[in-house]
């Protein structure tokens, strides 16, 4: 669900009870259109999250986010020139509007106290953050919009701001039964599509859970129906408007089947009363569990993309060549035949007719022995068409043998390849990234980047991703083949139980045997769900895992990353769900 006028007037009322008066002690910018603002507010510390991704654009208190930049850009800077020690004084969402100004004072160069606003504007891809004086006077935006990008107003630095035109509709709150009457009376629209136009703050899910609220169907057009019927459905707008009035909220996550976040909201929807739901001490958290992993997978989705389709188009290559070499292969299939020819024209040479397009004779060397005819040029010898032949026997197993060698290399490619770009699937920091593009760099198929200088990794912390199995036992998942090779050749023991999904790419898996304690049936199982998971088996079901002591798991001299052989390995069968993997215990890294 996109973050509506409603779940952001409850979000208002919460930041202020939390933020009135706190000081802004840090402003990072940790990504290109996201801000951490920490601040301090008697005696406790609190990070602020704005984001104006154009897929999740929001803002909420936050626990997860941290600041991994690099260099602060230039709008980060300026945040800090003219907010650094600020003291945030209030929080508004101008009428119901999808937008939330912080009204900050802050001490300038020659010391004199100023007001600023630091405006985030949730509209999709229009989603922007803005710093302005208290004129209005625009400072700055994390996005720049120019007229020649929109036609309606401009975002530039030294520019009035203006907010974005209200498209004609109410403030939900200062609704009243006439007024309300009137205004869906003039609408040709299904009735929750008539209410989400004409009101701010309401979204499609919640104009769809009112019309149910009032035992009205969605899709009736909203000016056939009597007084009577709108009367019911102002009675349950009412209410729920009431309800935000007075800051009555229940922050909630609904839940699919499969127990995963659905939609989110902060107050029971009559829509998803069928529907499992999680309960939230407030609205920030519920916010940041459910966008969080959303958020963090499609920013590394956007990072690695270009990876993603650099590694497409080698994979393409490869099959390609893969083609062309079992191509090669089927025509040296008659390698065998052009022998025969040979032995025979050179053994009868005498018998054949001087001209002859063809000849005929018994094929001694394959049983049973049954009459050839063996093609002929009439402007050759008997001997130098058995020596064509023999030409071609020779270029045919040469063929063979370097085909052989060819496709296996090329295989192996594929399969280095089909690796890679499942781990994509599997990176969360930008540490990540950066150690997937180390690996390519370093197997060819990516150039170094000028001025890419190595970051220094912490050693203390493990880049594997970290489970702790039912039994108590730690459980270690690579998330690239550098990774793979890591876990399994250098951190494993070799009484560490070693994991992977059967003939296809995936991660290593590794249980951490605890002493002379053994694995359970239910820690295999868990580990075995993890690695299909975290493999090419990962939408399918009853996956074949082998696993098998770390022992008996050697690493192939020459072996591309990631790639091994294994001995004494037994099968599992398992059917991975997402909702199983988040059951597991996911500890702190050490």
């Amino acid at each position: 669900m996109a973050l509506d006028g409603i779940v952001l007037a409850t979000l208002v009322e919460e930041l202020k009870d939390t933020l009135i008066g706190a000081r802004i002690d840090k402003i990072y910018q940790i990504e290109k259109d996201e801000l951490l603002v920490s601040v301090r507010n008697n005696s406790n510390a609190y990070k602020l999250l704005l984001t104006a991704n154009s897929n999740y654009p929001r803002l909420h208190l936050s626990t997860l986010a941290k600041n991994n930049e690099a260099q602060p850009p230039m709008f980060c800077m300026m945040l800090r020139k003219h907010l650094g020690g600020g003291k945030i004084l209030d929080i508004i969402q101008p009428d119901m509007e999808r937008i939330v100004e912080l009204h900050i004072e802050a001490t300038n160069e020659l010391g004199d106290k100023e007001r600023k606003r630091l405006i985030i504007e949730i509209m999709g891809r229009h989603s922007n953050i803005i710093l302005t004086k208290a004129d209005g006077t625009i400072l700055d935006s994390i996005k720049h919009i120019s007229l020649d990008k929109s036609s309606v107003r401009e975002i530039l630095p030294n520019r009035t701001y203006v907010r974005p035109p209200s498209q004609d509709k109410h403030n939900p709150l200062d609704e009243n039964l006439t007024h309300f009457i009137d205004t869906l009376k003039s609408k040709d629209l299904p009735l929750f599509k008539a209410l989400y136009m004409s009101y701010n703050g309401l979204s499609p899910a919640v104009s769809h859970s009112i019309c149910l609220a009032a035992n009205l169907n969605n899709d009736t057009r909203s000016n056939t129906l009597s007084d009577e019927e709108l009367t019911l459905l102002y009675n349950v707008f009412h209410d729920l408007m009431g309800r935000i009035h007075s800051n009555e909220v229940s922050p909630l996550i609904y839940l699919d089947e499969q127990e995963l976040p659905m939609d989110f909201y902060t107050l029971p929807l009559q829509l998803y009363a069928n529907y499992n739901s999680k309960a939230f001490e407030s609205i920030s958290s519920m916010l940041e569990y459910y966008y969080f992993e959303k958020s963090t997978r499609f920013n590394v989705s956007q990072k690695t993309a270009d990876i993603k389709k650099l590694v497409h188009n080698f994979l393409e290559r490869n099959v390609r060549k893969q083609q062309i070499q079992e191509k090669a292969l089927d025509e040296s299939a008659n390698k065998k035949l052009y022998k025969i020819y040979g032995e025979l024209l050179t053994a009868y040479a005498h018998s054949v007719p001087e001209g002859s397009e063809s000849f005929t004779t018994m094929n001694y060397y394959e049983e049973p022995y049954e009459d050839i005819t063996i093609p002929l040029n009439p402007r050759k010898s008997p001997i130098q068409n058995a020596q064509g032949y023999f030409k071609l026997y020779n270029k045919a197993k040469r063929t063979e043998i370097a085909a052989t060698e060819q496709l296996e290399i090329i295989k192996e490619d594929i399969a280095y390849l089909q690796s890679v770009l499942l781990s994509l699937d599997f990176l969360e920091t930008k540490e990540d990234i950066a150690q997937l593009r180390e690996e390519l760099i370093t197997m060819g198929y990516l150039k170094k980047r000028k001025g890419n200088n190595k970051r220094k990794q912490n050693k203390k912390v493990l880049p594997f991703l970290q489970f702790k199995a039912s039994s108590g036992q730690m459980i270690y998942v690579g998330k690239n083949n550098y990774q793979n090779d890591e876990l399994t050749m250098k951190f494993a023991k070799s009484n560490d139980m070693w994991l992977h999904i059967k003939a296809g790419p995936g991660s290593h898996v590794i249980i951490r045997s605890e002493g002379s304690e053994g694995f359970t049936d239910e820690t295999l199982l868990e580990a075995a769900t993890l690695a299909a998971y975290y493999s090419s088996g990962k939408q399918s079901s009853q996956v074949p895992i082998d696993y098998t002591l770390k022992k008996f798991v050697k690493k192939v001299p020459n072996a591309k990353p990631g790639m091994v052989i294994y001995t004494q390995f037994k099968t599992l069968y398992v059917t991975p769900t997402e909702s199983f993997i988040k059951k597991l215990t996911l500890p702190e890294s050490t």
